[in-house]
C-alpha cells in the first residue's frame, strides 16, 4: 500500500506522526497478513491518504475539493483542516476496534456489477424477506453496488444477482458488513468519540458521503463522519455533484485506482488521475494543468 510513497520525503512527517500516536510503525504493516485486520486497513488507509495528499500540496497540487468513499472521509477532513491528524488516528482506530469487535465473524460484503441500483435493491428486498439481514451499502456507479450482511444472505443475494444476469457478483475480502444499519453500535460510539476532537469548519469544499451533500461547518462534518458508518456511501451521487460543481480533475491517492475507473467510465469529460498509477510528480503535473 505504501509503495510509492514510502521513500518520499515529504511522507515521512505523516509516518513518524501515526507512530508517535498508535505507538508502532504502520510501514511494518503493509504486507497481506497485517492487513487482514480491519484495524490495520483503516490505519493504513488513513495514512496513506493524509501523506498523499500532502505530497501533491508539496509539489505544487494543493485540492480545491475534497471527498472521501468510507474511512477516506477522515483523511479528507484532515486534508480540509477541519481534524488534526492525531485526533483522525484516534477516531479512525475507535471506529475499527469497534467494528472488528461487534462482528468478528459469520459477515461481510459482496459487489454486484452489471445491475441497476432497483434491481440490486429488489434482490436485498427479497433476501431479506425471509429475515436474512443483508443491505445495500454502496452506490458506487449506475451499476455497481456493494452489498453487506450475513454470509449466507450475502450468498443468496450475490446467487440472485448472477440468476438476473449480473456480470459480476461475488464476496469481497471484508469481514465486516460496514455502511448498513448494522452498524448503528458503532455509529453512537464513534459520535462520542468525535464529540471529545476538535473539529473545525472546512477550509476548502467538502462533500459527504451521507446525502450526499456540501458540508461547510464543523457540526454537519462530525454528523457525516459518524453516521458514514452506518449509511450507504452514494459514491456515484458524490462524484455527480462535484462534476456539477465544475470540477474538471480527480486525483485518487494511495491506494489503487478503483475510484478513478469508476469516475472515467461515468465521466469521459473528466480528466481522472491515480497516484498510484502514475506517481506523484506527474499527477502533480497533470492537476496543476487543469
Amino acid at each position: 500500500m505504501f509503495a510509492r510513497i514510502a521513500s518520499d520525503p515529504a511522507a515521512f512527517a505523516a509516518f513518524d506522526e501515526a507512530q508517535a500516536v498508535l505507538g508502532y510503525d504502520i510501514r511494518t504493516r503493509d504486507d497481506v497478513v497485517s492487513l487482514a485486520s480491519t484495524v490495520n486497513v483503516q490505519l493504513a488507509l488513513l495514512v496513506a491518504g493524509v501523506a498523499s495528499a500532502r505530497i501533491l500540496e508539496q509539489l505544487g497540487a494543493a485540492p480545491e475539493v475534497v471527498a472521501g468513499h468510507s474511512v477516506g472521509g477522515f483523511a479528507a477532513a484532515v486534508t480540509a483542516g477541519s481534524m488534526a491528524f492525531a485526533d483522525a488516528l484516534r477516531a479512525v482506530q475507535e471506529r475499527a476496534c469497534a467494528m472488528g469487535r461487534l462482528f468478528p465473524s459469520g459477515y461481510g460484503m459482496g459487489v454486484v456489477a452489471g445491475l441497476p441500483e432497483r434491481s440490486v435493491r429488489e434482490i436485498v428486498h427479497e433476501t431479506s424477506r425471509g429475515g436474512a439481514a443483508v443491505y445495500i451499502a454502496n452506490v458506487n456507479a449506475p451499476t455497481q453496488c456493494v452489498i453487506a450482511g450475513q454470509n449466507a444472505a450475502l450468498e443468496l443475494a450475490l446467487d440472485a444477482a448472477k440468476a438476473a444476469g449480473a456480470r459480476r457478483a461475488d464476496r469481497l475480502d471484508v469481514a465486516v458488513p460496514s455502511h448498513c444499519p448494522l452498524l448503528a453500535p458503532v455509529q453512537a460510539r464513534l459520535a462520542d468519540a468525535l464529540a471529545q476532537i476538535e473539529i473545525r469548519d472546512p477550509r476548502i469544499t467538502y462533500v459527504g458521503s451521507v446525502g450526499p451533500r456540501l458540508i461547510r461547518d464543523a457540526r454537519g462534518l462530525r454528523e457525516d463522519l459518524a453516521a458514514g458508518v452506518a449509511h450507504e456511501v452514494r459514491w456515484h451521487d458524490a462524484s455527480t455533484m462535484l462534476v456539477e460543481m465544475g470540477v474538471n480533475t480527480f486525483v485518487e491517492v494511495i491506494p489503487g485506482h478503483v475510484l478513478t475507473d469508476l469516475a472515467r467510465a461515468a465521466f469521459p469529460r473528466v480528466r481522472a488521475i491515480a497516484l498510484d498509477d502514475v506517481g506523484a510528480q506527474s499527477a502533480a503535473s497533470l492537476a496543476r494543468r487543469a
